[in-house]
């Protein structure tokens, strides 16, 4: 890390921002969602805009004065709740109604409630992180949620600038580099991805995760999600270089996990893989199938 990118991660107490290529930074909510911003000659997006919880326009200004576009992956609560702070943004078209929707105080004051709860449980942890281990890097440190941000007074999240729809296919340039627009429907109907053609960096959101994927929701679609992450595979062959999601262990994955995690949602949804019981991230019971580098969310029967 330069002395420049130090001090912009040192300077907010919240975000994380990073430069990991070339006109590619990680701009992450360390423990909640990373979100990536790509910067153009001309433009720049921003993929997803976190939780709402600190406003998420100030590191990315610290980085680039150019006009951003945010895309948004999917409308869930985690990855659109920065876009009322910017201008323009876009989505895919069922995205773009439920964006019309703010997101519920009593949804916001839940997250925060599990935010802090998670918080307190790590404090020794990291307390012995601290003195002995140092495996807490920044990316994945949990922080004090900001001053005045509390459950008790948790307020809804607006709806952000009107999102114009986005289609398979589509490109977006930003002045020497382009993104390309992948439906991934699976983990929710609006779900898409942005392949960088520069790079080769798949910005895959919730399509694919290092973590638990959260296939436990009205909107999950388990057959969806196999055809998504092998026509990923099958088409992009030879042309990604690394896939960024937008949670939990890492954010960058090698190529790789999409065909594995084709695999595992398959052999999940036609009963070959069996759950253990386990809780969600809101105590909710569900059946955790696990893998080599993920685990699989299933509701409990």
């Amino acid at each position: 890390m330069s002395g420049r990118e130090r001090l912009m991660a040192d300077q907010d107490p919240w975000f994380v921002t990073r430069r990991l290529r070339d006109g590619v930074w990680l701009v992450a909510e360390p423990w909640h969602v990373y979100c990536f911003l790509v910067v153009g000659t001309e433009r720049a997006v921003l993929v997803d805009t976190g939780t709402g919880i600190a406003d998420i326009s100030a590191p990315v200004r610290r980085v680039t004065g150019a006009p951003v576009l945010v895309v948004n992956t999917h409308a869930h609560d985690d990855h659109r709740g920065g876009n009322g702070y910017f201008d323009e943004a876009a989505a895919h078209p069922i995205a773009v109604e439920r964006l019309t929707h703010e997101v519920p105080a009593e949804r916001v004051g839940a997250y925060l409630t599990v935010a802090a709860e998670q918080l307190a449980a790590y404090e020794t942890a990291l307390a012995l992180d601290d003195r002995y281990f140092h495996l807490f890097t920044a990316d994945v440190r949990p922080r004090a949620l900001p001053p005045g941000v509390r459950a008790a007074t948790a307020a809804p999240i607006g709806t952000g600038p009107a999102a114009r729809p986005l289609a398979d296919g589509d490109v977006i340039d930003l002045g020497g580099r382009t993104l390309r627009v992948l439906h991934s429907p699976g983990h929710s109907p609006d779900s898409l991805c942005l392949l960088d053609e520069r790079d080769g960096l798949l910005f895959v959101g919730d399509t694919l995760i290092t973590g638990d994927f959260w296939a436990h929701t009205d909107d999950t679609d388990l057959e969806a999600f196999v055809t998504s992450l092998r026509r990923l595979d099958g088409d992009l062959a030879g042309q990604v270089s690394r896939v960024m999601p937008a949670h939990t262990r890492s954010c960058e994955a090698g190529p790789h996990l999409l065909r594995d995690a084709a695999d595992a949602i398959e052999a999940v949804h036609t009963g070959r893989s069996t759950g253990e019981p386990g809780l969600d991230l809101y105590g909710r019971p569900v059946l955790r199938h696990r893998f080599t580098e993920f685990n699989i969310l299933r509701p409990a029967v």
